[in-house]
């Protein structure tokens, strides 16, 4: 359980978020605690048939908070394997492979991406966004997609500012394996910490 655990990569700020710590005070709030608390529950249908979720809305809203939390739930209760970074960091971890004195190439990069049972990929549409880099998350999602491998995305941005973002392609793959959760209220970051 340690190594799955640290495996995960989950931020120090995350690593005590969990589904019952998740502070929900209005209707937008329990609705969205709700359907994490649903999918974490059926964690192995989502796992047979690749079942994702999409929040967006803006930063300190809990988005982060949630799907730790649901990533800490499948960890636990079913020995499930989980990886978090943001665009960025996975983009430097595949880009790292170009390097002459790389031990790993960029097909095993990308491999380490598709192979844990839940990625949660954070700050989508944060970066810039280079076409190279809108490639590689295409591919990520796309591998998992055909795989049947849940996946988890998390944005500042809202639906249609995202399907702008990584393109109608990624967006419509995403969009068939679950739901898309707005967290349209104002941020708690001050008054709650760990929200993001």
């Amino acid at each position: 359980m340690r190594e799955i655990v640290a495996a995960a990569e989950i931020p120090a700020r995350f690593r005590d978020d969990s589904l019952e710590n998740f502070n929900a005070t209005n209707a937008g709030q329990r609705l969205v605690h709700g359907v994490c608390c649903a999918y974490a529950k059926t964690w192995p249908e989502q796992l047979q048939k690749g079942g994702g979720l999409l929040m967006t809305g803006q930063p300190g809203t809990g988005k982060t908070h949630l799907a730790c939390a649901i990533a800490h739930a499948v960890m636990a209760n079913h020995m499930s394997t989980v990886k978090y970074g943001t665009v960025s960091s996975l983009s430097r971890g595949i880009r790292a492979t170009y390097g002459a004195r790389s031990e790993k190439s960029e097909s095993e990069a990308m491999a380490d991406l598709v192979r844990p049972d839940l990625l949660i990929i954070d700050e989508v549409g944060a970066q810039s966004g280079s076409s190279h880099e809108m490639q590689l998350l295409f591919e990520v999602i796309d591998s998992r997609y055909r795989e049947l491998k849940p996946t988890i995305l998390i944005s500042n941005l809202n639906a249609k500012q995202l399907e702008e973002f990584i393109g109608q392609r990624a967006m419509d793959r995403f969009s068939e394996c679950g739901p898309v959760l707005a967290f349209d209220w104002a941020s708690h970051r001050s008054s709650q910490e760990g929200m993001a």
